[in-house]
């Protein structure tokens, strides 16, 4: 009865073991999952927040820069006008909506894989649904703003700039669009501005409430990027400072906002 018991007792506690070592496997192979996810979405979140602060810095910039332009010319009604093109072109640039092209692929294969809650045991507060949904809420509320002015100045350049204006163009670098015929006296153009000046000039001044309110958008945007990064530091594999990255993010033009997307433009497609 001994020897039964001795034998009982040791199959037991071998199958205890058995299974403890199981659990201490599984747990291992979840946190190496769950570290492999942190990893992936610091890198996506890096990749956001330099294309949200190229776009806030270069993008954004050229739009009020040359809305600035724009609205120094609609002031005065008898403002010299020395190169019509120059002025025309200041036209075409402040309609750019300068929005983000963002991506979500490694946010959407952690929720399409179930892993989520593989997260909770590195990082029990840690949060991600707000930060990917969030330019959403942001720029449609800057869109419940956003007047006619875009549509009323294309209406007025001459077709002709189009190939060599139209904000598209920036996902096509090295082509141009075929160029089509309208009238050549830019300065007819200058006048018919001219002529709607009053109409053009209120107009204006709701694009650039919609500047503005995009500028907001994007500074919110790059601080919740920055503090979530902040957060994930000890997940970022990338080597170089972030802060250092993002001065490079905010200088280099034409170059892409990331490996394998072309470079952030305005109202960028879905992806």
């Amino acid at each position: 009865m001994k020897k039964f018991l001795g034998e009982f007792l040791t199959i037991v506690v071998g199958v205890l073991v058995a299974f403890a070592v199981d659990d201490w496997r599984q747990d291992r192979e979840e946190l190496r999952v769950a570290e492999e996810h942190l990893s992936d979405v610091t890198a996506e979140l890096r990749q956001n927040l330099c294309t949200v602060e190229r776009v806030r810095a270069l993008q954004m910039q050229r739009k009020i820069d040359n809305l600035q332009t724009v609205l120094q010319f609609l002031n005065d009604p008898e403002a010299d006008v020395a190169d019509p093109v120059a002025l025309l072109q200041a036209f075409a640039r402040s309609t750019a909506a300068a929005k983000p092209w963002l991506t979500d692929n490694q946010y959407q294969a952690l929720q399409n894989s179930g892993n989520v809650r593989l997260l909770r045991k590195l990082q029990p507060e840690l949060t991600l649904s707000g930060l990917y949904e969030g330019p959403d809420v942001l720029f449609s509320q800057v869109e419940r703003v956003q007047g006619r002015y875009p549509v009323v100045v294309n209406e007025l350049l001459p077709a002709q700039l189009q190939s060599e204006f139209n904000q598209l163009g920036i996902y096509a670098r090295d082509e141009k669009a075929p160029v089509l015929l309208d009238d050549a006296d830019l300065a007819r153009a200058v006048e018919a501005i001219r002529s709607r000046r009053l109409e053009l000039l209120a107009l204006a001044r709701g694009e650039a409430a919609v500047a503005t309110g995009r500028w907001y958008a994007l500074t919110r945007l790059s601080k919740d990027l920055n503090d979530k990064l902040q957060e994930l530091a000890r997940w970022d594999r990338e080597t170089t400072p972030l802060e250092e990255q993002l001065v490079e993010c905010r200088q280099r033009r034409g170059a892409p906002f990331s490996a394998s997307t072309p470079d952030a433009a305005p109202d960028s497609p879905p992806h």
